[in-house]
């Protein structure tokens, strides 16, 4: 009872914030009257009904503002505007956190908690503590609730994802389903504070060792999947390091840390921080980088950090051809592609990237151009890539508002062309020698079983090809009308004949000289037939 009372309760709510912003598209069939003149963008609007709907529309947004394929560039220029506008959780809520995760108040787990918070987002909330050994600590909390919310949401985004597909101007434009499916997939994972457990930890192994840049270290026994709880680390925000009067080889020591802080640990691991906006970025003495907030990572496996070292090879060096290449193999190629055009659209945005007056290539600008060209050619690029335009994107606009002259070429490329050699090295060290040894041999072996059981399929029949299809709701909806209307017109053809028979044997009751029972089966058939035709003529889909 109480969970159909908070879904019809949502339901009402956002089809009141839906009514507020005028957004008849959606609310034409709910009676509901506009209270919000429309002088508003689509985009503009949708933004602004982002964020009346709270948390999850305003990750959704934010996931969408990074995702060009997915949604129209007008569209991802104005959801980069969403803010997190939220209020403190209360004291009463973070205790309630605390009892339901770890089973006792913060005060009985720490020295000191202060429940004033640092920073508040949509999904959580960072409270200073001091840990029993007397460390200085961080504590992410999750806003109470939070996940059967967005599960909630989701839920009815699913619900009406046909009805948005189909009668809104969103859905001319966006595929419903596809942005669901990525947004279900994502928002989970930074909703598992477990998750950006095991990704801090990651980072931090990788910069255990390095003077120059900081990951803090995460204390499990203090983490559960709705609270995190970090070393405390201090340094100053880029708005304060830009009051200093640093000199350029500061600045360009700097700029760099902040760019080894990210690609090195993608080259090395094939991670990279999702999201390494100014806030996320810390600045100590000794040219020190810190980096925190790993909820949003980035992965790659071996063959797409080849694809991007080589990538940042061929910018560097204008190879065009290479670049081209690149592209093809990172991505699906969905349709046929026009060479010339493609050449000529991979040529612009090379020079674009090199044509820069100062500081270097710019791998962003490389990057967004391939994630506009996959989209204008048909080739469908992984999720990741889009992760990584925006990671790069944000890391260079920082490393350059550090250090505007730096040549960025200088640092990224030789971490590239380190990895390059690497993979070419035969890696002939004991371990893995025995694993490459083991892996070629258990192949060799398996080869004449794998060949006879292929051959004794095709002799069986038992050969099976599965296709999977993509993007053709609109046919089975196609064929849905079609069958139902080629079943209706069976039926009056039926009920004309059967008509007409009655009519020709001129017996039973009779209606104006005609038997009754004929004539009414007229009479239905020319009313059901004048519907039909009035419904196809109404929807436009008379052809």
């Amino acid at each position: 009872m109480a969970k159909t009372y908070h879904r019809v309760s949502r339901y009402t709510e956002i089809a009141r914030i839906l009514a507020g912003h005028g957004f008849s598209c959606l609310m034409e069939n709910s009676g509901l009257k506009s209270r919000r003149k429309r002088a508003d963008s689509y985009p503009e609007r949708i933004r602004m009904i982002f964020e009346d709907l709270g948390p999850t529309y305003v990750k959704l947004g934010q996931l969408l503002s990074s995702r060009p394929d997915l949604v129209p560039r007008d569209y991802v220029a104005e959801f980069s505007r969403l803010q997190d506008d939220v209020e403190e959780v209360p004291k009463g809520d973070i205790e309630a956190q605390f009892i339901k995760e770890m089973g006792r108040l913060p005060e009985e787990i720490f020295l000191h908690f202060d429940y004033m918070p640092l920073a508040s987002a949509s999904i959580g909330q960072v409270h200073e503590a001091v840990l029993p050994g007397g460390e200085k600590a961080v504590v992410k909390v999750q806003r109470p609730h939070l996940i059967q919310l967005v599960d909630g949401d989701i839920r009815i985004l699913k619900k009406f994802s046909g009805i948005i597909q189909n009668r809104t101007v969103i859905g001319q434009v966006c595929n419903i389903h596809e942005i669901i499916e990525v947004f279900t997939r994502q928002i989970h994972k930074e909703l598992d504070y477990q998750t950006e457990a095991v990704s801090t930890e990651a980072f931090y192994r990788e910069f255990c060792d390095n003077d120059k840049v900081v990951v803090p270290r995460i204390f499990s026994e203090y983490t559960s999947g709705q609270i995190l709880t970090m070393e405390y680390v201090e340094g100053i925000r880029v708005e304060e390091f830009e009051t200093h009067n640093y000199s350029y080889e500061d600045r360009a020591q700097y700029a760099g840390n902040v760019l080894q802080a990210v690609f090195k640990p993608l080259f090395h691991r094939g991670i990279f921080h999702g999201d390494p906006h100014p806030g996320n970025i810390l600045f100590q003495d000794d040219y020190r980088v810190v980096l925190i907030d790993f909820g949003i990572v980035g992965r790659f496996d071996e063959s797409h950090r080849r694809l991007v070292a080589e990538l940042i090879v061929a910018l560097s060096e204008r190879d065009v051809s290479a670049v081209m290449n690149i592209i093809l193999e990172t991505g699906i190629t969905t349709r046929r592609i026009h060479r010339q055009y493609f050449y000529e659209d991979v040529f612009e945005i090379v020079e674009k990237a090199n044509g820069v007056t100062s500081g270097g290539i710019k791998l962003s600008e490389l990057i967004n151009g391939m994630i506009t060209i996959s989209i204008n050619h048909g080739i469908k690029m992984p999720d990741s890539l889009f992760i990584l335009g925006k990671t790069v994107m944000i890391t260079e606009n920082t490393a350059r508002r550090i250090c505007p002259e730096l040549d960025i070429t200088e640092v990224i490329k030789p971490l590239a062309v380190e990895f390059l050699k690497e993979t070419l090295r035969p890696g002939l060290y004991t371990g893995n020698l025995y694993k490459q040894i083991s892996t070629v041999s258990e192949g060799i072996m398996n080869l004449p079983k794998d060949l006879c059981r292929a051959v004794k399929n095709l002799a069986n029949n038992d050969t099976r090809i599965t296709f999977y299809h993509r993007n053709l709701n609109w046919l089975y909806d196609m064929l849905d009308i079609s069958s139902s209307r080629i079943s209706f017109g069976l039926i009056l053809a039926a009920l004309i004949v059967g008509s007409s028979v009655i009519m020709h044997t001129g017996r039973g009751p009779l209606l104006w000289g005609y038997p009754a029972l004929g004539t009414a089966g007229y009479v239905i058939s020319g009313l059901l037939g004048v519907l039909v035709l009035f419904s196809m003529l109404r929807s436009g889909r008379l052809r």
